[in-house]
């Protein structure tokens, strides 16, 4: 029996919902796709967001053009230490993609400073020749220098994202 869930992300065929793109009408996803950018979707707590990403990716991979992944960092949150949280935002990479039966990239073990950028290439080379869409949740648990690390990843492989490079649209979510 459905019924009206406000503790979490729904999933339609245990509660009522209304349809999650409805509730960013006007926003032109698409084109963050299309134009290769990399965003920042902010919005209070248990208004839709991870409902809306994780059903946004179902839509991405049911067709022919990108592959999505929405991936929580949320296991972070009080780790400000890269040397620790960075591979467990890889890990969580890996598993994640297993949960949308897409291509797992390798753990490629070395310096935190480099590694989740070596994860994101390969798993970019992994789906080519279709782009790669990668939909971080809980972005806002990331703190200090690990804030600092992931971000500074994003942007050094920012500049040559490309089908096969890197993935080519990259959300932030908090």
């Amino acid at each position: 029996m459905r019924f009206f869930n406000t503790t979490g992300p729904c999933n339609p065929l245990d509660h009522y919902m209304l349809p999650p793109a409805d509730r960013l009408v006007g926003a032109q996803l698409h084109r963050y796709i299309r134009d290769k950018l990399y965003w920042v979707l902010h919005a209070p707590r248990q208004t839709g967001k991870t409902t809306f990403l994780k059903s946004w990716a179902k839509e991405i991979n049911s067709g022919t053009e990108s592959v999505a992944c929405y991936i929580s960092v949320e296991r972070c949150q009080g780790v400000s230490d890269p040397e620790r949280a960075i591979p467990v935002i890889c890990e969580a990479i890996i598993q994640w993609a297993g949960r949308y039966d897409l291509p797992q990239p390798q753990l490629i073990n070395g310096q935190p400073q480099s590694q989740l950028n070596l994860v994101l290439q390969n798993w970019s080379e992994l789906v080519a020749p279709k782009p790669l869409i990668v939909l971080f949740d809980e972005v806002d648990v990331l703190e200090g220098d690990s804030l600092i690390s992931f971000l500074r990843q994003l942007r050094d492989g920012f500049a040559g994202r490309n089908i096969g490079t890197f993935p080519v649209s990259i959300a932030l979510v908090a």
